[in-house]
């Protein structure tokens, strides 16, 4: 403990009804919880079995934090936040986060991850970071994580968002590399991508960094969130690549839509590279600018004009690829844990 509070003014209760839950969500986030977005998040409410420890002051609600498991030996939390930022608050509720993790004799603690994370994003939001709402994208000032990692937190994924307009190119016109053993094609229907389910998470599986899989359990989401990025977006957001040779999908992506930003007419006009991958044996073939450009000649055609793609700091490939693309370093995103 850092710091004494005054315990006549906080009280905390636990709240394990989802319906109940989603009440108190909004304290913890700045992203909008739409009511048309309350079937997602209690989709995954209900299959962590999530609870959230509510801070009162002076019987009001005045803080909330989302506490849940996958089974393992680590406690997640999520939308964390307090009324009015105030340390105080902050410290309090953290104290009982930490206490929470104990008594159920957790051996970690790591968040934020705030599930749905394809709408309310993960991770504290680092000084000087773009603050417009984004999809997946949270906002905080500092004092989160400072707080955290006074009280003993590190760092445990750094998550970057480059961004910027889409700017159309055709990768099949690029002369460096040579597509005739690759096939890249999207789902045409919910029919189709339900039967290409099991390739994506396979290959997603295999060849992503434990910092691109945040979300515990995220293969279990896969048909709530897809639902969310075809109802918002479009089919081709999917895409695959297949190595000709062999008729094997060694490559797969999706990008997610921005219900937040608009143009004039009303419609969505930005996406988010949220989840990519390619099979070893395949990479360094261009693969990765056939995936983009193929799936950007089509947001174009759709208006869509502008672009973020979410990635581990470590990640050089990508973070090349970023900067070849023309985007812009904009947010950055901490991931933090505790061992107990």
């Amino acid at each position: 403990m850092i710091s004494k509070i005054n315990k006549l003014k906080f009280t905390t209760q636990i709240l394990n009804d989802s319906n109940e839950i989603i009440k108190y969500l909004y304290i913890g986030t700045r992203i909008p919880i739409w009511p048309e977005f309350h079937k997602y998040i209690l989709h995954d409410l209900k299959y962590f079995q999530a609870k959230s420890i509510l801070l009162e002051e002076d019987g009001n609600p005045s803080g909330n934090v989302l506490i849940y498991s996958d089974g393992s030996d680590t406690l997640y939390f999520g939308y964390f936040g307090v009324v009015g930022d105030k340390k105080n608050k902050i410290i309090f509720l953290l104290n009982k986060l930490l206490e929470y993790g104990k008594q159920n004799n957790f051996a970690f603690i790591r968040g934020p991850i705030n599930i749905p994370s394809i709408i309310f994003g993960f991770g504290f939001m680092e000084k000087d970071s773009s603050e417009n709402i984004f999809v997946g994208k949270p906002i905080n000032p500092p004092i989160y994580q400072e707080l955290f990692l006074k009280m003993g937190f590190y760092t445990k994924f750094k998550q970057n968002s480059w961004e910027g307009p889409l700017l159309r190119f055709n990768p099949w016109k690029i002369k460096k590399y040579a597509y005739c053993d690759y096939e890249y094609f999207n789902p045409r229907d919910w029919d189709e991508l339900m039967e290409l389910k099991s390739e994506f998470l396979r290959i997603i599986g295999e060849n992503m960094p434990p910092s691109a899989q945040i979300t515990p359990n995220a293969s279990e989401l896969f048909e709530s969130w897809a639902d969310f990025v075809c109802t918002y977006g479009h089919f081709f957001l999917f895409s695959f690549v297949k190595y000709k040779p062999t008729g094997k999908i060694i490559a797969c992506a999706v990008f997610l839509p921005n219900p937040f930003r608009k143009d004039a007419k009303g419609n969505n006009d930005s996406i988010v590279g949220f989840s990519w991958a390619i099979d070893q044996k395949h990479r360094r073939k261009g693969l990765g600018m056939l995936k983009l450009g193929g799936t950007i000649l089509q947001a174009r055609e759709k208006k869509i004009k502008y672009g973020s793609g979410i990635m581990g700091s470590e990640n050089i490939a990508n973070t090349e690829l970023s900067k070849n693309y023309g985007l812009s370093l904009k947010r950055t995103h901490l991931i933090l844990e505790y061992e107990i």
